[in-house]
């Protein structure tokens, strides 16, 4: 049987805002955080989408944005589980400096000396926790509140099986994956309208990836 997983990214925080690297630390959503929580909800609501189940990491960012988000969809918080194997990257004593600082992707073992994890470490916690999830017989269309990182780690190391790449990357966007016989299929990448919330002097909502889409993930 056929089910289906939403991995959602948290909304825009300080940090986020900031240009601070964010792993296992936390800071608060920001206002315009909190509305793309809201957004991502009506996003929820206009797809006719429920949850039989919903998870989030142990991140503040994460729980908080899930239930925003479920209550607009819903009208009321859903109830939801928090799991620490679906956190961020830890990225050791780089957590809380500038984003200029870190390396880009693969990031390998790079935080393993600064008390950091490696990408093997998140993959495998990442899947882990998944897996289990969506091998609950109760579990038929489940919500997953993660951050970014964990979630492209997640994606890569189910690329074989992806019918697109994502070209873009912002807060609240969302991967709906297919689970079957123990294999997850990313079947499609949810981005959410943002543009009513760019304003002058902040951070683009939607970046765009330079992707190509011939090229593995090790490129970028």
């Amino acid at each position: 049987m056929t089910k289906t997983l939403y991995l959602l990214r948290h909304a825009e925080t300080l940090f986020n805002r900031q240009g601070k690297t964010q792993g296992w630390c936390d800071s608060q959503l920001t206002e315009r955080g909190i509305e793309q929580a809201r957004i991502a909800g009506r996003e929820i609501a206009a797809r006719g989408i429920t949850f039989d189940h919903a998870y989030c990491s142990t991140s503040e960012r994460c729980s908080d944005t899930i239930e925003i988000a479920t209550a607009e969809a819903f009208g009321r918080v859903l109830p939801y589980t928090r799991l620490k194997d679906l956190r961020e990257f830890g990225f050791g004593t780089f957590e809380g400096k500038d984003n200029f600082l870190e390396p880009g992707f693969p990031r390998g073992d790079f935080y393993l000396p600064y008390g950091g994890e490696n990408e093997t470490m998140v993959e495998t916690r990442m899947v882990r926790a998944l897996t289990a999830i969506m091998e609950k017989d109760d579990h038929q269309s489940v919500l997953a509140v993660s951050s970014g990182g964990a979630m492209r780690i997640f994606f890569v190391a189910n690329q074989e099986t992806a019918r697109e790449r994502p070209r873009y990357f912002c807060n609240c966007m969302a991967y709906r994956y297919e689970y079957a016989d123990g294999v997850f299929s990313c079947v499609e990448i949810i981005i959410p309208d943002l543009s009513g919330l760019e304003a002058p002097g902040l951070p683009a909502q939607m970046r765009k990836l330079n992707a190509d889409l011939m090229k593995p993930w090790d490129h970028y």
